[in-house]
């Protein structure tokens, strides 16, 4: 089977995870679209967060969407994206791309003007590329300050996913306990996907701090019955792509 194929069995199988404190339905498929975003202007946060997040802000309100999120890369390749949105839906029913933002501007800034935002928005920064997840499972997820992005490549869909759920999250679960972790998150790529595309997962670590964690000694934790060369192992069913640590700057709230 193709690498290609292989993500279209993955993306198939899958479930993304929105930003604490948001309420979901846990029957519905969680999907996450993230925009990588270049900055062009000394004034693209206080854009994002003066006229755009009121405005997605409008739409969790309206049940358009359950959050959206701007991130900072701080650890990572800035040349291609320095910054990330991330917005989350419940079921597929909102992800035409198809938004109105000129009415969602005229109810959030009446006395704004469209035509000039966009301009202002599309001199401001470059969105590079759009990523669709689905969420597969998750831990608890608190209120943090970061985010650590790790993007994989499995080969067996079906075990990794396993591996993921019925090994390495109770580590995850141990780690917060501790204070260490504030979640943690699975995610299979649902779009784009083809050979070019060296990962086909990603997990999440939702941190407040930066510093190292008691990996190890978490998992035996989690995982008391399992050996720990045995769980060390299982690490050969993915191949880890890259990790890049992103930091909140602006976040939506749960509507009423």
């Amino acid at each position: 089977m193709t690498r290609a194929h292989l993500m279209v069995t993955a993306a198939a199988l899958a479930i993304l995870s929105p930003i604490a404190g948001v309420a979901e339905d846990h029957d519905a498929p969680l999907y996450v679209s993230v925009d990588c975003m270049k900055s062009r202007a000394p004034d693209y946060v206080q854009l994002e967060i003066e006229t755009w997040l009121p405005m997605h802000q409008q739409l969790v309100n309206e049940g358009k969407r359950v959050s959206w999120a701007l991130y900072q890369v701080t650890y990572g390749d800035r040349s291609r994206c320095d910054y990330y949105t991330v917005t989350t839906f419940l079921g597929a029913k909102h992800l035409s791309g198809q938004e109105d933002y000129g009415r969602v501007l005229a109810e959030v800034q009446p006395r704004a003007n469209a035509d000039r935002v966009f301009a202002r928005t599309l001199a401001a920064r470059e969105r590079v590329s759009t990523e669709l997840w689905l969420r597969i499972d998750r831990t608890e997820i608190r209120p943090h300050r970061h985010v650590i992005v790790n993007r994989m490549y499995a080969e067996d869909p079906i075990a990794y996913e396993r591996m993921e759920s019925d090994v390495f999250k109770a580590g995850h679960e141990a780690l917060m306990k501790g204070g260490y972790r504030a979640g943690w998150a699975i995610y299979s790529l649902v779009a784009p996907i083809g050979s070019s595309i060296p990962y086909n997962y990603g997990t999440v670590d939702f941190v407040n701090d930066l510093g190292p964690v008691p990996m190890a000694e978490a998992m035996m934790a989690g995982n008391p019955d399992r050996d720990l060369d045995a769980m060390h192992e299982l690490l050969e069913l993915r191949e880890h792509i890259l990790s890049e640590t992103w930091s909140l700057v602006a976040a939506t709230v749960a509507a009423d």
